[in-house]
């Protein structure tokens, strides 16, 4: 499993991640698949690029580092914005407000109740970041890789 789970959004050329590690929708994350599942809306795991996990992977493979890269202006990564996967504001928000929806009506048996208040308050911090972005045509993925 990997130790990073990021929110990254693009709008137009602006790429951002949030420095702040989802570590409950990580933990959380075959759950709330599942949820989703059962409320029609796309998987959260849809949403997850793995671009960096790859690279981390082959370079551990070759048991060595990476020949030094440039790196990309625009992403501060080696990889570049056309490198990553993205999806629409829009459809990762109709997932995670059923999420958060549904979480705060306190029905889930896929969740333990103790584990809610976190996870809620991670689901509202990606929608306070994908709001702006859903009316603008902005675009999103969730980011995991190993530190």
């Amino acid at each position: 499993m990997p130790d990073r789970f990021l929110l990254t959004t693009l709008l137009g050329r602006e790429f951002v991640q949030t420095p702040r590690h989802l570590e409950h929708m990580l933990g959380h994350l075959p759950a709330l698949d599942e949820l989703c599942r059962s409320l029609g809306v796309s998987r959260i795991s849809e949403f997850v690029d793995i671009s960096l996990l790859e690279l981390d992977e082959a370079a551990s493979l070759l048991e060595q580092p990476p020949a030094q890269a440039e790196t990309d202006p625009e992403t501060g990564m080696v990889l570049a914005i056309e490198d990553l996967a993205w999806h629409p504001a829009a459809l990762g928000m109709a997932s995670l407000e059923a999420c958060a929806q549904h979480l705060a009506r306190g029905s889930s048996s896929l969740i333990d109740q103790a584990d809610v208040p976190g996870l809620l308050e991670e689901l509202h911090l990606c929608l306070s970041q994908l709001q702006p972005l859903e009316a603008q045509g902005g675009q999103f993925h969730f980011s995991v890789r190993n530190l």
